[in-house]
């Protein structure tokens, strides 16, 4: 069986859109597991943060990250850029393992966007930061926002894609 990690990096609609997205994942008789990363309430990562240790939560999720092969990462578009959380949580999770690229090299990641301001920007900025870390990034991607609702039959379809290449040993 496949096992999916649903990353949220925000609330309200995004939050929701990962929701969704983890329904439609369980539809597929698929293990889910959702985490928002805003719920970690990371420092901002800097080197003189990490002075005083790698947080006890920045340690957690990149053992979590570890345990999976697939992904979705849920991020609004803030001023064209991607959310500072999910930097931030990706920055600690590099340094919570023992090789900066551990938690996403050859993993699969799909991206996804509920964003007001358009959400192509962001969603161009999480694909090259996950291919910076060796991420197998899908070419498609799901994007909504208060004019476009999810088109659930592509959601099944980018799902299905994910589980059939992460299945793959």
């Amino acid at each position: 069986m496949s096992k999916i990690c649903i990353l949220v990096a925000s609330c309200n609609n995004n939050q929701k859109l990962g929701i969704k997205l983890e329904e439609i994942i369980q539809q597929n008789n698929s293990d889910v597991q959702l985490i928002n990363l805003v719920d970690l309430n990371l420092p901002l990562y800097s080197t003189k943060e990490e002075e005083n240790g790698i947080p006890k939560n920045a340690i957690n999720l990149a053992s979590t990250i570890l345990e999976y092969k697939a992904f979705i990462v849920v991020a609004p578009e803030y001023n064209g850029v991607m959310p500072s959380v999910l930097n931030n949580a990706i920055a600690w999770s590099s340094r919570a393992t023992k090789d900066w690229r551990e938690a996403f090299n050859e993993k699969i990641v799909a991206l996804a966007t509920h964003s007001a301001g358009g959400g192509a920007k962001g969603l161009q900025a999480m694909r090259s930061m996950f291919s910076h870390l060796g991420a197998n990034v899908l070419s498609r991607e799901i994007l909504t926002n208060y004019e476009k609702n999810l088109n659930e039959e592509t959601a099944k379809n980018i799902i299905q894609q994910l589980i059939r290449i992460s299945s793959i040993n």
